[in-house]
């Protein structure tokens, strides 16, 4: 990667001056600067090991039969193609599955015009080099939001955890990533600004989620690289989404990426209802406040940001240690969810609508994905029960509080949903209705009437209400609100 000059930079602020940001590089990278330090170790350890007359080398498999049948690369990690080695194995020897990390010992074995390592023998193991973070947590947040003022805790950590990631879910079969919406609390659709300004920060290829290439003039052709791990994408939340996206949040699954995290962006301030699969398929529903503004700054996306991301790819907590633990934490995590409905005065049929889902493959699992991204981005192995609640305390229940305080009338006390009614008028008379029914009776046109002194105004909203199904009349004008069933 590389920066413009301080004197073109200063140029490039000037009023009324075009300044176009240089994007992030992810596989071009060659200056030590846009490396972390324990990938620059990855590197220098490599390239002592593969000089050596009888080799040991470890690195991440590139397998491809148009490398031949026993041939295949090894390069320093799978995200590391900036120098390599070809390798052959006899053919009493598998080659090793493709992006597998391996140690192989062998031989060089000189050709016409270049050289490989004849494989002796091959171990499976992890990486010994420790990986960390050169910056913590907090000092990626700025980096990351370094044009944006305004957005204050839990919002500012969960956009940013969605950067961090959750690795996958592999007791689910489901890749990992975080979801959320972005409602616009600004009024000014500064909630899609904000999606595509997070976009830019990241290099190209890792957000199109493309293939890298690597050029092998030994061999006279390019091998295709599959592509970084992690994929950040995201979509307009105010359109119908699309039938790949859906089957994507329901299921979790993915060919070729382990892990993807979606941003969906609306211009509107709260759900056109509790039905909207922006709001029901997503991890979280988030709400941009009115404080949000994108300052007016100019300058190329900070190293850290891409080296950070490409750290925390490499991290890998678990929820406990067994299956035991895990089943433990989702039941734990549903509980949790269900009190936090019964907070909120919601029937139990409401929960089932995709806000307050607790079965384990619902916001329980949001939960644990939340709880691994935090595990991550402190640098822990292993997260437990009382983890996990931290942070659904900290992120995921102050989050929600958030909202609910902001969608005040997404719905009544006992179920009935509001958002949909586009009329004040509407809401206010259903609002009425269900404050003021009892268990066994229902609400006279007279008590309405008091309250709501246009009659015919009035008698318009009720046979409106009723027509769609929020409230029945029992009785000849008595009427009563209709729940979720």
């Amino acid at each position: 990667m590389t920066f413009v000059q301080e004197s073109q930079r200063s140029k490039a602020v000037r009023p009324n001056a075009s300044f176009k940001p240089i994007r992030p590089a992810f596989r071009e990278r060659q200056y030590g600067s846009e490396f972390n330090q324990w990938e620059l170790k990855l590197l220098k350890e490599f390239s002592y090991a593969k000089a050596s007359v009888n080799p040991m080398i470890s690195g991440s498999v590139v397998f491809d039969y148009r490398l031949g049948k026993n041939r295949f690369l090894l390069i320093p990690a799978a995200h590391l193609p900036q120098d390599y080695v070809i390798c052959e194995c006899p053919p009493d020897l598998p080659v090793p599955a493709n992006l597998s990390y391996v140690t192989i010992t062998g031989r060089r074995s000189v050709f016409n015009d270049y050289w490989e390592i004849i494989v002796d023998d091959i171990s499976y193991e992890k990486m010994k080099i420790p990986i960390k973070p050169e910056i913590d947590f907090n000092d990626f947040q700025d980096q990351l939001f370094l044009q944006w003022g305004g957005i204050g805790s839990p919002l500012r950590e969960l956009l940013a955890f969605e950067f961090v990631s959750s690795p996958p879910l592999l007791d689910f079969g489901q890749v990992g990533g975080l979801n959320f919406t972005l409602y616009d609390g600004t009024a000014t659709g500064e909630s899609k600004k904000l999606l595509k300004y997070f976009k830019g920060m990241i290099p190209l290829d890792i957000a199109l989620g493309k293939s890298g290439s690597l050029t092998l003039p030994e061999l006279d052709t390019n091998q295709t690289l599959s592509p970084f791990s992690w994929r950040f994408r995201c979509f307009d939340a105010d359109r119908p989404l699309n039938q790949r996206l859906t089957i994507f949040l329901d299921n979790r699954r993915s060919k070729r990426f382990s892990e993807i995290s979606v941003g969906l962006g609306s211009k509107r301030n709260r759900p056109k209802s509790i039905y909207e699969p922006p709001l029901t398929k997503v991890d979280q529903p988030t709400l941009l406040p009115d404080s949000a503004e994108m300052l007016a700054m100019h300058f190329d996306p900070p190293l850290e940001v891409t080296k950070y991301i490409i750290t925390m790819q490499m991290l890998f907590p678990t929820i406990g240690k067994t299956q035991t633990d895990l089943d433990k934490t989702l039941e734990y995590a549903s509980q949790k969810i269900v009190n936090m409905a019964e907070k909120y005065d919601l029937p139990q049929a409401v929960r089932r609508h995709g806000l307050f889902d607790p079965n384990y493959y619902g916001k329980p699992q949001s939960i644990l994905r939340l709880a691994l991204a935090s595990a991550r981005s402190q640098g822990k192995q292993t997260t437990d029960d009382e983890w996990v609640m931290k942070v659904f305390d900290q992120f995921y229940l102050k989050n929600m509080e958030t909202i609910m305080e902001a969608w005040e009338d997404i719905m009544t006390s006992k179920g009935v949903e509001l958002v949909s009614l586009k009329e004040e008028f509407d809401r206010q008379v259903l609002k009425s209705i269900t404050d003021k029914e009892s268990k066994d009776s229902g609400v006279g046109f007279s008590i309405l009437n008091e309250r709501f002194a246009d009659e015919i105004k009035l008698r318009l909203s009720l046979d409106y209400l009723r027509d769609l199904g929020k409230i029945r009349e029992v009785k000849h004008e008595v009427y009563r609100s209709v729940p979720f069933e």
